[in-house]
């Protein structure tokens, strides 16, 4: 199956789910870098403040660098394509890696151990379909700028893992509506408003943040099957329509109905009204031997 940049890029639905997806991320990653450049002494402060402008910005004007440096990337010694796309800049990262990583909208991250792989140009075609649902402009740019969202997260994810095996813990996450129910209960009688407001975005931001990611991959999953199916059904041929020739209605006159040109027993008729009855041969001046009716008022003819 070859890919062309024909195939649709997202859809209404699907780019709302992606802002839905990104947004709380987006405000996740400004409070931490926030509090991270409150913490630090001035000079290292602004220069946070300044990788961080400069890295989103590039992400944007400068696509390649920053793909490079967020997914550890370089160019291959041997120059892989996409299958029937090659604008698409195919990278190869040293990192472990569960499948191919798509970087915006014009690059892929394949694993290095998936290099020479026999599948590899399957898997190319599979990510760039992926890649022209989902991916979104401004990408990089969110990598960028999230990417202590993405720390903080592999490390939140990775102790509630760890902690689900306990019975307890995880009966309590699974409570934990009941359980911020209570405390905000505790803290809006405790008149501490600035707790309860706390307490309510982050449990909120525990359901919020699973929805967005389980609706965007959904949207996506279906975007691609709708791919698939209309590129794996061939075009219907086109169909002669067959021709209809129109009837020439036959008029009537009291029984009589007109001489057609077929010919019969070798005369050809003259075009007179005629009846049922027997066709006779006219010597009459004029008819020169033409078939018609006998009955042959007011012309000059007579029966032979």
């Amino acid at each position: 199956m070859t890919t062309s940049t024909d195939y649709p890029f997202r859809s209404g639905q699907l780019r709302r789910a992606g802002v839905l997806m990104r947004l709380p991320r987006v405000v996740i990653s400004a409070v931490v870098w926030l509090l991270v450049i409150e913490a630090l002494p001035v000079p290292a402060a602004w220069g946070v403040l300044a990788v961080v402008v400069v890295g989103t910005v590039a992400g944007v004007v400068a696509e390649p660098v920053i793909v490079c440096l967020v997914w550890w990337a370089r160019h291959p010694s041997t120059p892989l394509t996409v299958p029937g796309d090659p604008r698409v800049a195919v990278l190869v990262t040293g990192r472990r890696a569960a499948g191919i990583g798509q970087a915006g909208r014009r690059h892929l991250v394949v694993p290095a151990a998936w290099i020479g792989g026999t599948d590899l140009p399957a898997l190319l075609t599979r990510a760039r379909q992926r890649q022209l649902v989902s991916a979104g402009r401004f990408d990089v740019a969110y990598q960028w700028f999230t990417w202590p969202w993405e720390v903080l997260g592999s490390f939140v994810n990775g102790l509630a893992h760890g902690a689900s095996g306990l019975p307890l813990i995880g009966f309590a996450w699974r409570l934990r509506i009941a359980v911020a129910g209570i405390a905000v209960w505790q803290t809006v009688v405790a008149g501490q408003h600035a707790a309860t407001v706390g307490i309510v975005v982050v449990i909120g931001l525990t359901y919020l943040l699973p929805w967005t990611r389980a609706r965007h991959q959904r949207l996506v999953s279906g975007a691609l099957a709708d791919l698939e199916r209309s590129s794996a059904t061939p075009a219907a041929p086109a169909s002669r329509r067959p021709v209809v020739l129109p009837v020439r209605p036959t008029a009537t006159h009291a029984g009589r109905r007109p001489c057609t040109s077929a010919r019969r027993c070798g005369l050809e008729h003259c075009g007179q009204w005629r009846s049922h009855a027997r066709l006779v041969t006219c010597t009459g001046e004029g008819i020169h031997g033409r078939a018609h009716d006998p009955r042959t008022t007011g012309r000059k003819g007579s029966r032979s």
